[in-house]
């Protein structure tokens, strides 16, 4: 037992030294650079710091605690040194925290040190790209993420649990959950394509906006000159559609995902070709959205038809059974079907799976009929290409629900 505890006390020992010295290196190499006149030290001063972080947290938490507020003292003199000498940047005392937690951290786990690690490297190395993203970002678009992150960190542990809302078979916490997990993915998509991909062109347009919103991808490509790999991109937005619907499924009803994989990746291949088709005779220009996701409003509007279509939903299949839930698969596909497909998902109704599967690709369907018109709408019945083949989609989602209903 000696043995084995003598073999792990060494083996963080070491960790948090090698790592303790890369740490400084890193630092070293970044304050070289810039041509830092002050510092506090590099290589073997964050070997150091770290090596005391390890023997006191060995010795005991207290000790450990003891040698952190003496080296907050420390550093506090070097920042008031900094300060006299018009400095006030802090990214050396924050490093030396950091490292000096190594010996506490090695406890937690070997991996976590260097994750935390790379952690640092990164964000040193990408000092320069951050600052010019963030000259870049609206300081309302800021704003709007800091709500939303409150939201959903806040918020959403203390949403009942349990279905307290009349005539809705799901708990506020799930109806949240859908709303923080469509945003987020329609987020990550808005940052993409605004700024990191901006000049990538209208393919990627197409690409992201179909994780985005292909509805509204439709109708900013609707607009553009008439070209077909336009009509091109907005025919692999509603291919991409059929993947995020297909992951936003599996996270709340991996079940219904399991049946809708053939369906929704075939839908997804023929868009495909439909979209190489049309690239091998178009001309490559520039799109971009300009609307943010995650704005409030959008979230609790989403939020507020979720519960009407849980509602809604709730009612026909207790009073009307699968075909009143056809028919109102229908009808939504001519409004935002995320709500609605979220709650078939997550609710529990007096119908089948089968059913279920029936009705989301009936609104899917009736979706891409929409979208169609649109195309055809804003373009001015030009985008003949786009126009016919999301129908054509549509006849295929539907017959895909067919198979559905004779099997």
């Amino acid at each position: 037992m000696f043995e084995s505890l003598s073999i792990e006390i060494l083996f963080k020992f070491l960790m948090v030294i090698i790592f303790g010295f890369l740490t400084g290196l890193e630092l070293r190499e970044y304050l070289y650079s810039k041509k830092e006149p002050i510092t506090i030290g590099t290589t073997r001063t964050f070997t150091f710091i770290a090596l005391l972080g390890f023997v006191a947290n060995t010795i005991s938490k207290e000790v450990f605690l003891i040698g952190f507020f003496i080296l907050s003292i420390f550093l506090l003199v070097f920042y008031l040194y900094k300060i006299n000498k018009n400095k006030r940047g802090i990214l050396q005392i924050l490093v030396a925290f950091i490292t000096y937690s190594y010996g506490a951290l090695v406890d937690i786990s070997v991996f976590f040190i260097p994750l935390v690690y790379v952690a640092i490297v990164f964000i040193i190395s990408a000092k320069t790209k951050i600052s010019k993203l963030m000259e870049k970002i609206d300081n309302d678009e800021l704003i709007t993420f800091s709500k939303f992150l409150i939201l959903s960190v806040i918020i959403l542990p203390i949403l009942p649990k349990e279905n307290v809302i009349p005539y809705v078979s799901i708990s506020p916490f799930k109806i949240w959950i859908a709303v923080v997990v469509v945003s987020s993915i329609s987020y990550i998509s808005y940052i993409l394509q605004k700024y990191f991909l901006a000049s990538a062109g209208i393919v990627v347009t197409g690409v992201l906006g179909g994780v985005y919103s292909s509805t509204a991808t439709t109708v900013v490509l609707a607009k553009k000159k008439i070209d077909s790999l336009v009509e091109g991109s907005i025919i692999i937005a509603t291919g991409v559609m059929y993947l995020r619907l297909l992951v936003i499924i599996a996270i709340f009803n991996f079940t219904l995902a399991e049946n809708l994989v053939i369906p929704f990746v075939s839908l997804f291949l023929v868009s495909f070709a439909i979209f190489m088709f049309l690239k091998e005779r178009g001309n490559n220009i520039s799109g971009s959205f300009d609307s943010n996701p995650l704005e409030m409003e959008v979230a609790f509007i989403f939020a507020a038809l979720f519960i009407v279509m849980a509602a809604i939903t709730q009612f026909v299949t207790t009073h009307f059974g699968n075909l009143g839930l056809q028919i109102l698969s229908t009808i939504v596909g001519f409004t935002d079907i995320d709500p609605f497909i979220l709650s078939l998902v997550q609710g529990k109704y007096a119908v089948s799976n089968n059913d279920l599967i029936q009705a989301i690709l009936i609104a899917v369907a009736s979706n891409n009929i929409l979208k169609a018109i649109y195309s055809g709408v804003f373009s001015k019945w030009q985008m003949k290409k786009a126009f016919w083949s999301l129908l054509f989609l549509a006849g295929l989602t539907l017959a895909w629900a067919g198979y559905f209903y004779f099997i």
